[in-house]
């Protein structure tokens, strides 16, 4: 366990047992907020991964500390900062959200800097887990974007009637962010970055549909210089098929139910791209749920389908040994391209012991659909495609 993981367990630990502090007041001009969560996760098959996770206990996957800022100016100008700390290696910590606030009226505002892409429902707030019943969002909708911050403007207008209410959004930016993917280094550069946001409110009925675009270039050292060995041989057709260049269409709707009893939400998204490295993907969930405060219950059903373009050598074989190692490169990098469906099962629970601090627990199935790869890595050959995973956490903010 990391020093990092540890501090985060005793700062939950303390705030267990404090009432909650008043980081600021109604005439102050700076406002402190934060959130943190432990999440404890175990997977029963130790012959694949899933989000990180193996047979055995964990508390540095999915645990995190963030704090943030906000400062008012005046009225209708105001700066916000939001820093994340996060345990897992292949997550990145640091500054989340920087951006000024300008509010020309109470129902329109907008906001520059960086901040989070509004593709999901969640987006938001998709690491205050405080804001949502699962341990863990359903990873066959919100592992798709990989874009999770832009640097730009966004814009909105917000009408609040007696039984409806309607949010506009959009936005413009750009993004430029490094990976690290199993040891091979990526970097994803979005230029013309844009989206546009409706959301719908009626009695207990949420409705949201959203559309987002870019040009999106994928930089991976190795792939591109083999692409560029393959132009030099005069292999354009091979060479192009590799291209990690181009546009890219995310679609997303979603319908929220929510009642003092009850609640319903389901959430679809698509991605298309014409990219090597991006396979068209589309994925959704539904889930439901009971409250009866302190307690509430809830099942989930998710699904994902990601398909990768049909790749044909033209590079001939047996001719000589120089063209039978470019054919049998392209080969091998065609071959790591798997198609990819996992369906889940979650039954979970919450118990929100004070009003700042809830406990969750939460079981999964994942299942591979047959003829397809899922979301499992670090695979061994006798993996069957089928684990459960088991989830605790604690969630907290201040």
């Amino acid at each position: 366990m990391s020093r990092f993981s540890l501090a985060i367990i005793v700062t939950c630990a303390v705030a267990m047992f404090c009432s909650p502090a008043v980081y600021a007041n109604s005439e102050s001009n700076v406002q402190f907020s934060g959130f943190a969560r432990v999440v404890a996760g175990y997977l029963d098959d130790d012959s694949g991964r899933y989000l990180g996770y193996k047979n055995s206990v964990s508390l540095d996957k999915q645990s995190l500390l963030g704090l943030q800022l906000d400062y008012q100016f005046t009225n209708e100008l105001g700066i916000t900062a939001q820093v994340i700390g996060r345990t897992a290696d292949t997550e990145d910590s640091g500054i989340e959200w920087l951006y000024l606030t300008y509010s020309p009226h109470k129902s329109l505002k907008f906001k520059l800097g960086r901040q989070r892409t509004p593709v999901f429902s969640y987006s938001d707030f998709s690491d205050v887990g405080f804001a949502y019943n699962w341990v863990t969002l359903p990873q066959q909708v919100y592992r798709q974007f990989m874009l999770p911050n832009y640097d730009g403007l966004h814009s909105q207008y917000d009408y609040v009637g007696k039984n409806i209410s309607l949010s506009m959004e959009a936005y413009i930016g750009g993004l430029e962010r490094d990976y690290d993917d199993f040891g091979q280094d990526i970097n994803v550069d979005v230029d013309n970055f844009k989206g546009l946001v409706g959301t719908l409110g009626y009695n207990n009925w949420t409705f949201r549909a959203s559309l987002h675009l870019g040009d999106i270039d994928i930089n991976i050292a190795e792939l591109d210089n083999f692409s560029d060995t393959l132009n030099l041989a005069g292999f354009a057709q091979s060479a192009n098929s590799l291209s990690n260049e181009g546009k890219g269409e995310f679609y997303q709707f979603s319908a929220f139910y929510e009642d003092i009893d009850y609640f319903f939400r389901t959430e679809l998204t698509k991605l298309n791209t014409e990219l090597f490295y991006a396979p068209d993907t589309n994925g959704y969930f539904v889930s439901g749920g009971l409250n009866f405060y302190p307690f509430s219950v809830h099942l989930s059903f998710a699904r994902d389908t990601s398909r990768y373009n049909e790749y044909l050598s033209e590079i001939p074989i047996g001719v000589n040994e120089q063209l039978d190692q470019l054919a049998y490169g392209y080969q091998a990098i065609v071959g790591q391209l798997h198609n990819n469906s996992t369906v889940s099962y979650t039954l979970g629970g919450r118990w929100d012991w004070q009003d700042n601090l809830a406990f969750k627990v939460e079981a999964t199935l994942l299942k591979e659909r047959d003829g397809y790869q899922g979301l499992f890595t670090t695979r061994k050959s006798d993996f069957d495609g089928e684990a459960m995973l088991y989830q605790l956490a604690l969630e907290w903010v201040f």
